[in-house]
C-alpha cells in the first residue's frame, strides 16, 4: 500500500528536478546569451574604429584637397585680367568673406577695381523717402512702381560705365551722361569697400566698359537680392561681360545649388551671362575670375556643383 509519505516524496523529487533543470537551462542559455552579445559589442567597436579611422583619413585628405585650392588658387588666376576693368557688386547680408577673397583674386588676376560695391537694403523702396531720393538722383517719377526706379537706375549706371565724354549711343563730347554711382553711393544706396587698395577709383570705372560681377545668395538681404535680375538684364542689354555668382548656404531650408538664382533670371539672361553656383566655396571664387575672362570670348553657361552645371570651372584657354 503506497503510503502519504511516498507521495510527498515523490511530489517534492518532481518539483526538484524541474527546479534542477530550470537552473541548469538557464545558466546555459544565459552564458550563451551573454557571450553572443560580447562578440557582437566587441564586433560593433571594432567596426567604429575602422569606421572612424578611415573618416580620419577622409577627414587628412579633404583637409589637404582643400589646402591646394586655396594655395594654388593665385597660380590659377594669375594674369587673366591684366589691366581689364572690373565692377563686382555684391548683396549686402552674403559671406563677406566669399566676396572679399573673390575681389583678391580679380585683384591677382590683373583686374582694376575698386573693391566691394555693396548694393543696400535701401534697394527694397519701401518708404517714401528712399523713392524720392532715389527719383532725384536718377530724374525718375517717385511716384512710378519700384521695378520702374530700380530698373531706370541701373539703366543710367550702365549708360555711365559704357559710355565716354567722346560719343556714343546717348552721349555727346559736350553732353556726357550724367554721373550717378557717386550720388548714389553719397545716398547709401551703395557703398564701396576699397579693401585698403585705392589704385582704382569707382569713377575710373566710367565709360570703360567694365566686366560685371554680381554675388548674391540666400543670406542676401531682400532689397539687394530683387535687384539682381534687374542689374543682370542691364548689363547683358548693354553687351557688357556679366558673371553671377550664388553663396550658397548649405541648411535644410535652403535651396539647392543656384536654384533660386536662376528661377530669379530671364532666359535671355541665363543664356548671356555666366552662372557660378559655388562661390562660397575658394573654386567657386576661382571659376567667377576666370569666367570674367572666358566670358568675353563668348557664352560659358552655368559653372559649379548644381543640377545642371556645365563644369567646375570654363574650358582651357591660353591667358
Amino acid at each position: 500500500m503506497i503510503s502519504f509519505r511516498f507521495h510527498v516524496v515523490s511530489i517534492t523529487a518532481v518539483f526538484l528536478a524541474i527546479a534542477i533543470g530550470i537552473v541548469v537551462g538557464t545558466t546555459y542559455v544565459d552564458g550563451a546569451v551573454v557571450d553572443g552579445l560580447r562578440n557582437r559589442i566587441d564586433s560593433v567597436e571594432n567596426n567604429l574604429d575602422d569606421r572612424k579611422a578611415e573618416n580620419d583619413r577622409l577627414d587628412r585628405e579633404l583637409g589637404l584637397a582643400a589646402s591646394y585650392i586655396d594655395q594654388s588658387a593665385d597660380f590659377a588666376v594669375t594674369d587673366r585680367l591684366t589691366d581689364v576693368p572690373v565692377l563686382l557688386l555684391a548683396t549686402r547680408g552674403v559671406d563677406e568673406a566669399a566676396v572679399v577673397r573673390t575681389v583678391e583674386l580679380a585683384r591677382r588676376a590683373g583686374g582694376l577695381t575698386p573693391g566691394v560695391l555693396w548694393l543696400e537694403p535701401r534697394w527694397d523702396l519701401e518708404n517714401d523717402d528712399d523713392r524720392a531720393a532715389l527719383a532725384e538722383i536718377i530724374d525718375g517719377d517717385a511716384n512710378g512702381a519700384s521695378e520702374d526706379l530700380r530698373s531706370d537706375a541701373w539703366a543710367a549706371i550702365v549708360d555711365e560705365l559704357v559710355t565716354t565724354a567722346e560719343g556714343g549711343a546717348t552721349a555727346t563730347a559736350t553732353d556726357p551722361p550724367p554721373a550717378v554711382l557717386g550720388p548714389l553711393t553719397d545716398a547709401g544706396f551703395l557703398s564701396l569697400d576699397a579693401l585698403d587698395d585705392t589704385s582704382t577709383a569707382l569713377a575710373d570705372l566710367a565709360g570703360t566698359q567694365p566686366r560685371v560681377v554680381v554675388v548674391t545668395g540666400a543670406r542676401a538681404e531682400p532689397g539687394p537680392k530683387v535687384l539682381v535680375p534687374t542689374i543682370a538684364e542691364a548689363t547683358v542689354a548693354a553687351g557688357l561681360v556679366t558673371v553671377l555668382a550664388d553663396v550658397h548656404v548649405d541648411a535644410p531650408e535652403a535651396a539647392a545649388r543656384g536654384e533660386e538664382l536662376l528661377a530669379s533670371l530671364s532666359a535671355n539672361v541665363i543664356g548671356a551671362a555666366a552662372i557660378v553656383d559655388h562661390a562660397d566655396r575658394t573654386e567657386g571664387q576661382v571659376a567667377t575670375v576666370l569666367a570674367l575672362d572666358a566670358a568675353a570670348d563668348g557664352p560659358v553657361g552655368h559653372l559649379g556643383y548644381g543640377d545642371g552645371a556645365d563644369g567646375v570651372v570654363p574650358t582651357w584657354t591660353p591667358p
